[in-house]
């Protein structure tokens, strides 16, 4: 079964609504976009965005760059933030663990 942002609700709320166009709201950075996203979240959302961004990286990691673009259509680029996809989602996980 082909997945779909259905697959990674919590994820996909994260992408879709920091990692967007106008991302430089919150900050310019993953760790300043992190932040935002942290203070108002609950902790129950965090561990639910790491978990998917594990599952993500294992289910795709033979094509992580492009399934992270069939799956989440993102408005951003995640090289923009990181060397490829895995460190940005690396990343993003990292600061949520804080």
């Amino acid at each position: 079964m082909p997945q779909s942002s259905e697959n990674y609700p919590a994820l996909a709320d994260l992408i879709s609504g920091w990692f967007h166009q106008d991302f430089d709201i919150e900050g310019d950075t993953i760790e300043e976009i992190i932040a935002a996203f942290y203070a108002s979240s609950t902790l129950e959302v965090r561990l639910a965005v790491i978990a998917e961004i594990e599952h993500f990286l294992r289910e795709h990691a033979a094509a992580v760059d492009d399934e992270f673009v069939r799956i989440f259509q993102p408005d951003i680029d995640p090289a923009g933030f990181a060397h490829d996809t895995r460190a940005f989602l690396q990343e993003i996980a990292l600061h949520l663990a804080k």
